[in-house]
């Protein structure tokens, strides 16, 4: 399946642009990591990422951390192959008290936590602050 990020924009040294549109393509086929697009299953994935697209469409420009988490990470749990997703406890940390974020489970036992924040919020760290 060829990788379509047209919907996607990339900032920061993570993910240079450079390497998503012309590397990433090849590392993650060398991997078996795209799925063919070719057959029922294909035209079914096509379709399943086609509504998530039009998911985050709708969330616009407006919406608090538990919108975010509905239009963005809970139709993302069966596609990275986990069963369901719950929202944890504040953890107390040495800074304080903090959110726990959202997990996300699979049968076997494997877990993925994630965060959603309000739409708009800097994700940056603050330059010259403790708390960041």
């Amino acid at each position: 399946m060829a990788l379509e990020l047209r919907d996607c924009s990339f900032f920061g040294p993570a993910l240079p642009e450079p390497f998503v549109k012309f590397e990433l393509e090849k590392h993650l086929s060398k991997r078996k990591l795209l799925p063919k697009a070719t057959g029922t299953e294909g035209k079914a994935l096509q379709s399943s990422w086609d509504v998530l697209r039009r998911k985050l469409r709708k969330l616009g420009e407006h919406g608090g951390d538990r919108r975010v988490a509905n239009h963005v990470l809970d139709p993302l749990v069966e596609r990275l192959g986990y069963t369901h997703i719950t929202r944890e406890k504040t953890v107390l940390t040495r800074e304080a008290a903090e959110d726990g974020g959202w997990l996300m489970e699979a049968e076997d036992g494997s877990v993925l936590r994630a965060w959603s924040v309000s739409l708009g919020n800097d994700l940056d760290a603050p330059n010259r602050r403790g708390r960041a």
